[in-house]
């Protein structure tokens, strides 16, 4: 790590998120400082002030491979010579990469004065206390979640992989929060998001370079009907939990953003997610081919969707479909590896598939184009 430019020998207050901290499993959980505006003196010995650049460097068992980092900027004051430096005001860090939404702030520590955590063996859910009864009720489906994913990897997943043993989930049913969550903003279709967090050696401060993510975070909507349905709420809150921690689950995999000139295909990603969230539903599974193909105008063409509510529900049913035509045709093991061989070199695609289903990227797509075209 960088050494700290300014001699904070101890945080002049407790470290981000205050004793919320301590309902957490970290592994590791520590204060960097990363960089400086001012000096820190006054020639006449009062006022002196200086915005630090922090992160806070946390590892959570089970969750992250790698340490991962959220970065604050504190603005530190000493009133006069020889007196505590303290903290006047903490926030979002400018610095990261020189972008706000890549400082992963504020976390669910830093959003709620009364975090709520129900640890189980495989997931952290967390809340806002006075959701407590709501995060109680739908733990245990986020968890049996989590469990049938870490299971399908641990079976037949490729041998030597990094990717975690359990998930960190934050419900919230306030859109507003929500958006700000790790600072990662959202669509106006979005039920939930896996946030990639770099790893913090990732470029910074280690010459250690082996991953360029150390782990993810999931955020929730929970105001939407599959949280508040009367009925098969517990399917549906299965159902994104199992996606989101699909992508999560290979998020370590993935290259550093310097390898080659190709990032992960969309339908690689979304399709891997949706196979694994649908093949635990087979009944959603049929419903959202009816609805989301059957009817719709399908170019034979592997998605590469906008934004918008239409494209991405479709977009997203014929990349299942996809992946579904990949582990049928050659099974879960060669699937697994497949969207590892992915992740690691997205330039290599036609390589991959051959190895996948023997076909290249251009005989694939024409080969599955008659497939979701079977399944209208």
């Amino acid at each position: 790590m960088y050494p700290a430019p300014y001699p904070l020998h101890r945080p002049p207050q407790p470290a981000p998120g205050g004793n919320g901290l301590r309902k957490i499993p970290f592994a590791l959980a520590e204060c960097s400082v990363l960089d400086q505006n001012g000096s820190g003196e006054n020639d006449y010995g009062d006022g002196a002030t200086v915005a630090v650049d922090v992160a806070f460097v946390h590892k959570i068992e089970d969750v992250d491979v790698r340490p991962v980092s959220e970065w604050y900027r504190w603005v530190v004051q000493r009133d006069s010579p020889g007196t505590e430096p303290t903290v006047t005001k903490v926030g979002p860090s400018p610095g990261a990469y020189d972008f706000e939404t890549y400082v992963y702030c504020p976390a669910p520590w830093d959003l709620y004065d009364h975090m709520h955590v129900v640890r189980q063996a495989h997931s952290l859910t967390i809340s806002d206390r006075k959701y407590a009864a709501d995060t109680d009720r739908f733990a245990p489906y986020v968890e049996e979640a989590a469990v049938d994913d870490i299971e399908l990897w641990r079976s037949s997943g490729p041998e030597a992989t990094e990717t975690p043993t359990g998930f960190l989930t934050v419900l919230e049913p306030d859109l507003e929060l929500y958006g700000k969550l790790y600072g990662s903003p959202s669509v106006e279709w979005e039920a939930g998001q896996s946030v990639p967090m770099p790893a913090f050696d990732a470029g910074f401060g280690s010459d250690e370079k082996d991953l360029e993510y150390g782990g993810a975070r999931i955020k929730m909507d929970s105001s939407q009907s599959r949280f508040t349905a009367a009925t098969r709420w517990q399917q549906d809150v299965e159902d994104i939990s199992h996606h989101e921690f699909a992508h999560a689950l290979v998020q370590p995999l993935e290259a550093e953003f310097s390898t080659g000139t190709e990032s992960v295909r969309q339908w690689v990603v979304e399709g891997f997610a949706e196979w694994v969230a649908l093949r635990f539903d087979t009944e959603l599974a049929s419903w959202r081919i009816e609805n989301n193909v059957s009817g719709q105008g399908f170019d034979g063409k592997l998605p590469d969707w906008d934004s918008d509510a239409t494209s991405a529900s479709m977009g997203c049913t014929t990349s299942y479909l996809a992946f579904r035509f990949i582990a049928e045709k050659s099974g879960d093991a060669a699937a697994l590896r497949f969207v590892t061989d992915h992740y690691r070199h997205p330039d290599q695609l036609d390589g991959q598939l051959r190895e996948a289903v023997g076909m290249g990227a251009s005989e694939f797509e024409a080969a599955w184009a008659t497939y979701p075209r079977s399944h209208r």
